[in-house]
């Protein structure tokens, strides 16, 4: 019998602390954070549109790149070129399609992701090492370790638009003595 009670307050202190921990993280505490369910599933949401972003750029569908992007003038995407600082949807979008009449059997894989929100849950800021593989003027042509940085806002329908990017690839620099 003492075996039973032992365990029933066990349970019993489990719980209670769990839903402690429950009502601190409430959305509706007095800092006005949202809750940790909620940030991972807003996550989940812009890993969804990085996911599909890599989809649409290797198929080249600019309708689909369009709708992640916030089609307005005030983004940008800072590329890996020295002179690649594009601003505004229309600059992005003409990137974006000369990339694509040039690059065939595009192939973009995601090695490393992470994701950060703001207390709010209206701003996420990512990170991405990517690589890529594609044919270039009959070349095959691989390019690993590729660095994307950025932003997205979450607009008032609730889905998630990217604002800004910035994308670079890994120097091997040698230093000779």
């Amino acid at each position: 019998m003492k075996k039973i009670n032992i365990y029933l307050l066990s349970l019993i202190l489990f719980l209670s602390f769990t839903a402690c921990n429950e009502v601190a993280e409430s959305p509706n505490n007095k800092n006005g954070d949202i809750d940790i369910p909620t940030i991972e599933v807003e996550k989940a949401k812009v890993a969804e549109q990085l996911d599909v972003l890599v989809q649409a750029v290797e198929s080249g569908n600019m309708v689909l790149i369009e709708k992640i992007w916030c089609p307005k003038k005030e983004i940008m995407l800072i590329g890996t070129e020295n002179d690649e600082k594009l601003v505004g949807w229309t600059q992005i979008k003409q990137a974006i399609g000369q990339q694509s009449d040039e690059f065939s059997d595009l192939l973009i894989s995601i090695t490393e992701q992470n994701i950060w929100l703001d207390a709010d849950g209206r701003t996420a800021w990512f990170f991405e090492e990517l690589n890529y593989n594609f044919i270039y003027k009959d070349k095959a042509m691989s390019y690993e370790g590729i660095r994307f940085t950025g932003v997205f806002v979450k607009c008032p329908e609730g889905i998630w638009r990217l604002v800004q990017g910035h994308m670079s690839v890994p120097s091997n620099l040698e230093v000779e003595d």
